[in-house]
């Protein structure tokens, strides 16, 4: 399923919705609405980033910057949880042209090691090895999820991982605008990942916000005041 709204003939913005959600999520129905006020047009799709590799995700990612940027004359990305993952990765090792501005809200930095601090180093070895899907219950979406046996492998041969301890995987002056919002009560992602990310990488804005991963209460002021 893909949603795409054609309001503004110079602008599109391409959401990268988070790793267990879809395009019918509450902040791509936000942003298609602010989209619908000309603000600028609009395209997300169903990513299943779980069903396959981040190195596909990229190429599609690509496809995508490519084929727009010859109908428009400026593109924005934005990324919310693996979303912002997914999308750092491309300003890192793509050309992203066209692309002029990158809106990140509570990003991961590091997919992997997220979920190996969740579900455990042992239960997730073999899936780490490429031998097996790793299947868990997500508690924050009240589904299970199978993730594809091959996705671990490619994050860790491809260096996908920004930060690691406390080094920063990213270029200290990105080639896009980079604006970076997060929660100081984000139970999935730590709040001092963008901190860190931030010390280390030249940013156009950063907000840390009284709110949780989802940025519940603040998402719809963020997008009036900032896009």
């Amino acid at each position: 399923m893909f949603i795409y709204e054609r309001t503004n003939p110079e602008l599109i913005l391409i959401h990268l919705h988070g790793f267990a959600s879809d395009v019918k999520g509450s902040k791509t129905e936000v942003l298609r609405q602010r989209a619908t006020e000309g603000r600028f047009s609009f395209f997300a799709m169903d990513m299943d980033y779980h069903t396959t590799t981040t190195t596909k995700t990229l190429e599609v990612l690509d496809a995508l910057v490519k084929g727009f940027s010859q109908k428009f004359e400026k593109v924005w990305l934005s990324g919310s949880s693996h979303g912002g993952y997914v999308a750092l990765n491309y300003i890192r090792f793509y050309e992203a042209k066209g692309v002029e501005r990158l809106y990140l809200f509570a990003p991961s930095y590091s997919t992997l090691s997220l979920t190996l601090r969740e579900l455990g180093e042992e239960r997730c070895k073999n899936w780490i090895e490429g031998k097996e899907e790793l299947r868990f219950y997500d508690c924050n979406v009240g589904i299970e999820i199978s993730i594809n046996k091959d996705f671990a492998r490619d994050i860790v041969d491809k260096g996908y991982e920004i930060i690691k301890g406390q080094e920063v995987y990213f270029p200290q002056e990105p080639k896009v605008e980079l604006l970076v919002f997060h929660g100081n009560k984000d139970d999935v992602v730590p709040v001092e990942s963008s901190r860190l990310f931030v010390s280390k990488v030249k940013v156009k804005l950063y907000l840390e916000l009284e709110d949780d991963h989802r940025l519940s209460a603040n998402f719809g002021r963020l997008v009036k005041e900032y896009m």
